[in-house]
C-alpha cells in the first residue's frame, strides 16, 4: 500500500508560482524555466517508477514516495522508500536521457551534443542506506535488512556499465525491469525482521518525522518582492488582477466570472513568500477592500487561526504529508 503518495514536489510548485507572477521578459525568468524543466524531469521520473510499482498487490509492501527525514543538524532524502517484513529497499530514481555511462568513481552523460559528469548514483544510493540505518538507531528501532536499487526511468536512455563493476551490474534497472529486481531481492531474503505492529510504528515515524522540502524562492533566484505581480489572476485568460464585486471576481478582458479564484492566488502567496500571513498581508496581495471581505473568505479555508485581533496570523494547512 502506499503510504505517502507521489505529489508535485513543493520546489517545483513554488518556480511555477513564481514563474506566473513574474513578468514575461523578467531577467530571471528563463533561469526559472530551467530551473523548472530540471524539477518536472525528476518529478516524471518517480510518476514512472509509481506507475510500476502500482502493479504490486498492495499487502506486499509499505511505499513511500519522496521522504525528506531528519538525521543531525542536516536532512537525508529518498525517492521511494518499500516496507516489508523481510526487507526495506531504498529506490533512487534517474530521470537521465541519452548516453548514460556508470563508472565506479562517476555518471557521465552524453545527449544532445553534450557530456555531464555526475556523482555515480551506486555511491549516492549506498550513502543514503548508511543514513537511512543511522536514523533507524537513532530512533532506537529494530534492524532489519537493507538493500538499494538505482532507477533509471526513460526507456530511450542507453545504459552502460564499466565492464567488471558488478556492483552497478546487480544495484541498477531500467524502470521495466523494477518488479523483477524486486522478487529477486525477495528471494534471497526471506528473514522476517518485523512483524506487521513493527511495521506500523516505523509508518507512523516516518510520517511523523518527514519534512517537506521548501527553499525561500525569491532569494534563490535573487528576486526582489516588488517584482512579484499581486491580485487575483483569471483562471480563463490569465489576467492579473481580477476585479472584487459583492463575493465574485469579474475579469475586466474576457468578462469570465469566479467566486472562489482568490484561492490560487493565496496558494500563490503560501509558495512565494511564507505559509503565514496576516489579514493585511493578504488583503494587499488580493486587492481586496476590506479586512471584513477577507475575514469572509478565510472563513471557508482551512487555515488555523492564532490570535483574535487586527493583529492574528493565519496558518496554511501542511501542503502534504
Amino acid at each position: 500500500m502506499f503510504d505517502k503518495n507521489l505529489t508535485k514536489p513543493i520546489p517545483l510548485l513554488q518556480a511555477e508560482a513564481l514563474e506566473e507572477r513574474l513578468k514575461i521578459d523578467h531577467e530571471k525568468m528563463q533561469e526559472i524555466k530551467n530551473n523548472i524543466k530540471i524539477l518536472k524531469s525528476g518529478y516524471n521520473g518517480e510518476k514512472e517508477i509509481n506507475y510500476q510499482l502500482g502493479q504490486i498487490p498492495q499487502h506486499k509492501y509499505h511505499i513511500f514516495h519522496d521522504l525528506r527525514l531528519p538525521i543531525g543538524e542536516t536532512f537525508f532524502q529518498i525517492d521511494v522508500l518499500l516496507l516489508s517484513p523481510n526487507i526495506l529497499v531504498n529506490l533512487d530514481g534517474k530521470n537521465h536521457s541519452g548516453k548514460i555511462t556508470i563508472e565506479k568513481n562517476q555518471m557521465i552523460q552524453e545527449a544532445f551534443d553534450t557530456r555531464e559528469i555526475y556523482e555515480n548514483p551506486v555511491s549516492q544510493t549506498n550513502r543514503h542506506k548508511i543514513l537511512l540505518r543511522n536514523w533507524m538507531q537513532a530512533n532506537n528501532l529494530p534492524p532489519v535488512f537493507m538493500d538499494n536499487l538505482v532507477v533509471f526511468t526513460r526507456s530511450s536512455s542507453e545504459i552502460i556499465i564499466t565492464p567488471g563493476y558488478k556492483e552497478a551490474e546487480n544495484k541498477v534497472c531500467k524502470s521495466h525491469d523494477l518488479i523483477k529486481k524486486i522478487e529477486e531481492l525477495e528471494r534471497y531474503n526471506k528473514k522476517l525482521w518485523m512483524n506487521e505492529q513493527d511495521i506500523l510504528k516505523l509508518s507512523d515515524l516516518i510520517l511523523k518525522k518527514h519534512i517537506p522540502k521548501r527553499i525561500d524562492i525569491l532569494k534563490s533566484f535573487n528576486i526582489p518582492e516588488f517584482d512579484i505581480i499581486t491580485g487575483v489572476q483569471c483562471p480563463l485568460c490569465l489576467f492579473v488582477p481580477m476585479i472584487y464585486n459583492r463575493h465574485k471576481w469579474i475579469c475586466p478582458t474576457c468578462q469570465c466570472i469566479s467566486k472562489d479564484a482568490h484561492n490560487r492566488a493565496i496558494d500563490d502567496y503560501c509558495l512565494i513568500y511564507k505559509t503565514w500571513f496576516t489579514n493585511s498581508e493578504i488583503r494587499n496581495f488580493l486587492h481586496l477592500p476590506s479586512p471584513r471581505i477577507v475575514s469572509y473568505f478565510l472563513s471557508f479555508l482551512n487555515f488555523t487561526r492564532v490570535g483574535h485581533t487586527s493583529d492574528s496570523v493565519y496558518h496554511q494547512p501542511i501542503l502534504f504529508p
